[in-house]
């Protein structure tokens, strides 16, 4: 059985049924086989090739049961015997030391959690404030056994996918990264689990607030700490990079492209394809075109005012440019506005080509009766079909938003913000 696995199940108290083995991944369950019954009473799960490591679910679809199971190397032949009404409470398993630990600890938990309810219910009908305390204290008592009660069932297993699972999952109730003191990331099996995936998610809700450059520090500290298994760091990498390609928020663009080159335009991770590599590249040049320091992306757009069409560097000439991006109803975008009027003359003394672009998509005679309603001096344009993609090349997510373009067509400022932006017009009309 050393290249293969079999898993048998005796399950008392059910009819005949479909008995299906699935693994863990993400938010998800995904099928391995379905079991073959046997004459003697069992269902029997059995294949040439050992099962990845991780966590299984063996599901009774009878009866709407479910259990999981822990599958290593050293766990792949073995027999599990339970009554189909309750498996938690009447699991006996042979063969599988891992696997007879692990529900002698899931029953214990299981009485500590029983008690913690019976200690919540007290406590939500006591008025008593004294009886409140002391049904506090109780429960903080319960707190402390629980979190005693798996790191001394990790520490007794060590350098067992046990450990690496109870120490898992529990390790999101730690604050900020502490969490990943308790994450074996040389452990593949952990992928198939429902718990690493939400330590990810975890470590990314904890840090997006802190700005891309901080945001791209702590990326690299946890892409490092995946390389301890290839498996692990081809997934975080992935994941990572497929979420700053989505989440849409100022400066996530600059994340992405700083995970793209370090990590899989540099052939850090091995093994990916042309055509991904070639989709990877698109999307990061297309996210770089809007960081500082970069060629600006040239675009044609609709002239509010004239309803021509208008290329924004051939317009421009030799002149560098300012373009600014609003919306209708957006107050903020109303301030920028006054203020590029007010600094408009200092503007076009200095040479600049001035344009503005409605990021809604609202009808072109909509957008047009706003921009003469605002009377804007100078080239006022829309996309209301976004045919130029201007969102994309200009990582457009909030506005106001204005860009600095010199004559060689390269961006050296992005301004977010009203208060930015007249600081910077401020500046530039001098």
């Amino acid at each position: 059985m050393a290249q293969g696995y079999e898993l048998k199940l005796r399950a008392t108290d059910a009819p005949p049924q479909k008995v299906r083995l699935a693994y863990y991944y993400e938010e998800k369950q995904y099928l391995v086989t379905d079991s073959a019954p046997t004459d003697k009473g069992y269902y029997v799960f059995k294949g040439n090739q050992q099962l990845p490591a991780g966590i299984y679910s063996i599901i009774l679809d009878g009866s709407g049961q479910y259990f999981d199971l822990l599958i290593d190397g050293n766990n792949q032949n073995f027999v599990m015997r339970c009554s189909a009404n309750d498996p938690q409470k009447t699991m006996k398993i042979t063969g599988s030391d891992v696997n007879a630990k692990f529900y002698d600890y899931q029953r214990r938990m299981t009485e500590l959690v029983r008690q913690q309810r019976e200690l919540d219910t007290a406590k939500k009908y006591e008025k008593d404030s004294a009886k409140i305390e002391q049904l506090d204290l109780k429960l903080s008592k319960i707190d402390r056994q629980y979190e005693q009660a798996w790191q001394n069932e990790a520490a007794a297993n060590p350098n067992t996918i046990l450990a690496d699972v109870l120490n898992g999952l529990n390790a999101t109730n730690y604050p900020g990264d502490s969490m990943f003191h308790y994450i074996n990331f040389a452990q593949p099996g952990l992928l198939r689990s429902p718990f690493f995936y939400k330590s990810i998610r975890a470590h990314i809700a904890r840090h997006i607030e802190d700005g891309a450059h901080e945001i791209m520090r702590q990326t690299d500290r946890i892409i490092a700490m995946s390389k301890a298994n290839f498996e692990v760091y081809r997934y975080v990498s992935f994941y990572l990079l497929s979420f700053y390609r989505t989440f849409y928020k100022l400066g996530m663009n600059e994340v992405f492209v700083h995970i793209a080159d370090n990590y899989f335009l540099s052939d850090t991770v091995k093994t990916i394809n042309d055509e991904t590599r070639k989709m990877i590249e698109e999307q990061r040049n297309i996210y770089r075109s809007a960081m500082i320091g970069y060629d600006a992306h040239n675009f044609s757009a609709r002239h509010t005012g004239t309803n021509d069409t208008i290329n924004i560097f051939d317009y421009a000439g030799n002149k560098p440019i300012l373009l600014m991006f609003w919306a209708n109803g957006c107050g903020h975008c109303d301030s920028a506005e006054n203020a590029i009027k007010y600094y408009y003359s200092g503007l076009l003394r200095n040479g600049y080509q001035v344009y503005t672009l409605c990021n809604d998509d609202f009808s072109y005679e909509s957008i047009k009766a706003n921009s003469e309603r605002k009377n804007f001096p100078w080239i006022d344009l829309c996309d209301t079909k976004n045919m130029s993609r201007f969102r994309e090349y200009y990582y457009v997510v909030s506005t106001p938003i204005m860009y600095v373009i010199d004559e060689k067509r390269r961006i050296v400022a992005k301004l977010v913000g009203e208060d930015r932006i007249s600081q910077a017009l401020q500046q530039l009309s001098l």
